[in-house]
């Protein structure tokens, strides 16, 4: 799951925002000074919860162990794809058969070898059920693996896929020297995850849990050292201190903030570089579809006409997210569906849907249908002030047509880990960071948890059968009518209350060079980290 970090709303006063500004030029220039020029300084709101890609299930570890390892493919401008430790591939004209050719004389970190073996021990890893890899069922399509000798590998599929370049030759492939040693069923304990081998830009270096990540450039790397010495991620929980570190320069980058800061340092601090653009990523609150009275369709659809998301968008982003009703993010505007089932807040709607399937208001005004009361609780992850108002706002909404809201707050490990494996009624979480409109994994009937990330139990035969079929239809006009009727189905099925779309910001120093026309939203906006410069 990718979960996006958000921060309280700050009140900046007109009156002291420019000796606020002056003092935070000066303390600008005193950090960097004492700053080592070599490294570029982040500041993160969470940590990794491991660096092996078999295992990692958040974004910190996402990103942190993009920086490691590399694929076969890797993404490239525009949402492109290009050849990483692969030097290029060809397919039969049927999509089912893939020649991969590898790049010769790569390395991992340590100084071994790469070969087809790290490729076919990959992939054995990945599908083997003893590892438990989470994603594993993105990949059933693909039949077999084989080495056709020390630079080639053969992949034979058992249907055609369009995402078999961008997602499959992506995986990120394994060290056979080191992981190959270690039997499948204690892959999860091995001591891999906190020190890993990598063939990509970054090693790491030093890892202090909860505090800081340091990554060295990889001397080794097969595409020539990365133009910054080093990385230096320092986690730092609290948002107003995220903040206050680009404001008085001891941080030079601060990616994937909420609006809320974005607002703030845009007025604090002017001096710094900014990037915000549409993100690629959804807000919603999870369901399980599976528990009574949320198994039922009349009640999801009852708490959506029930919820006001647009003061939620309006009053605490101030305007600066969309609501959504359907998979498909707002900023991919070739696959975003507009005619789907809409929830515009209507209160007595929903509570007329509610009295039509049987739930009444008892005395306490929570409604009941014979022995059962209409009561949920909704989970979230701590750290973000303004996601707790999001749950405080729903749970007013909710109480206003009958239905009983408990917030549980939990530390972003235990919520990942309880979400992921269906020990929730409702998550405040969301999903996204592709350009794909591919939902496969999210929604099939074939990827509930443990296999997928089918956390919500749903099951609709005729919502499987267009993510199947989209997968095999490379033609666009084809596709687009299949996501097209997907994004209806599920508009109206509601898996999960839908809520609404976020931007993407990042605020930089002067110091650290970044091509703003090359970048990209989410994750992908570290996809060419290794051609960043810093100025001393």
């Amino acid at each position: 799951m990718r979960e996006s970090l958000h921060t309280r709303i700050h009140q900046i006063s007109t009156s002291l925002l420019s000796g606020a500004v002056c003092v935070a030029l000066a303390a600008c220039s005193t950090a960097a000074a004492g700053r080592p020029a070599d490294t570029l300084v982040v500041v993160y709101g969470a940590d990794a919860n491991t660096l092996n890609p078999l295992y990692a299930n958040n974004e910190p570890s996402f990103l942190f162990y993009g920086l490691i390892f590399d694929g076969l493919s890797n993404n490239g401008p525009n949402y492109s794809y290009v050849p990483a430790l692969a030097r290029s591939w060809t397919s039969t004209s049927d999509h089912l058969h893939w020649e991969v050719e590898l790049r010769r004389g790569v390395t991992w970190s340590d100084g071994a070898p790469f070969d087809s073996r790290d490729v076919i021990f990959t992939w054995k890893t990945m599908q083997d059920p003893k590892v438990g890899y989470p994603y594993a069922g993105q990949f059933t399509y693909v039949k077999s693996v084989a080495a056709q000798g020390r630079y080639r590998v053969r992949f034979d599929l058992s249907s055609p896929n369009v995402l078999f370049v961008g997602q499959s030759l992506a995986a990120p492939i394994l060290p056979e020297h080191i992981l190959g040693k270690i039997p499948p069923a204690q892959q999860r304990l091995s001591a891999f995850g906190q020190h890993p081998i990598g063939t990509g830009a970054y090693a790491l270096e030093s890892w202090q849990h909860d505090d800081t990540v340091v990554f060295a450039r990889n001397p080794h790397w097969w595409h020539g050292p990365a133009k910054i010495p080093k990385i230096e991620f320092r986690i730092v929980l609290d948002n107003d201190a995220r903040v206050d570190a680009m404001v008085d320069g001891s941080a030079d980058l601060y990616a994937s903030m909420a609006p809320a800061d974005y607002r703030t340092l845009r007025s604090l601090a002017p001096h710094l570089m900014f990037y915000h653009v549409p993100d690629l990523y959804s807000r919603f609150i999870e369901v399980n579809d599976t528990l009574p009275g949320l198994d039922d369709v009349r009640v999801r659809r009852a708490m959506m006409y029930g919820w006001d998301r647009t003061a939620v968008a309006d009053g605490l982003y101030h305007g600066d997210v969309l609501v959504n009703d359907a998979i498909t993010a707002w900023a991919l505007t070739a696959w975003h569906a507009r005619d789907t089932t809409h929830y515009p807040y209507e209160p007595a709607r929903a509570r007329a849907l509610l009295d039509a399937a049987g739930w009444h208001a008892g005395p306490d005004g929570v409604r009941r249908r014979g022995n059962m009361r209409l009561e949920f609780t909704l989970k979230n992850s701590t750290g973000d002030a303004v996601l707790a108002d999001v749950c405080a706002a729903f749970q007013s909404d909710m109480r206003a047509i009958g239905i009983a809201i408990t917030i549980q707050q939990l530390d972003y490990a235990t919520f990942i880990n309880q979400t992921s494996s269906m020990q929730y009624q409702l998550a405040m979480t969301g999903w996204g960071g592709v350009s794909d409109p591919d939902q496969f994994t999210f929604l099939d009937s074939s990827q509930t948890v443990p296999v997928g990330n089918n956390e919500t139990g749903y099951r609709d035969k005729a919502v499987d059968r267009d993510l199947r079929e989209g997968l095999k239809a490379f033609d666009y006009g084809r596709r687009r009518a299949i996501y097209d009727d997907l994004q209806r189905r599920v508009s109206s099925a509601l898996p999960v209350l839908w809520g609404y779309d976020e931007k993407f910001s990042a605020a930089y120093s002067s110091r650290l060079h970044i091509d703003a026309r090359e970048s990209l939203p989410d994750l992908l906006f570290w996809w060419n980290v290794y051609d960043w410069t810093l100025s001393s």
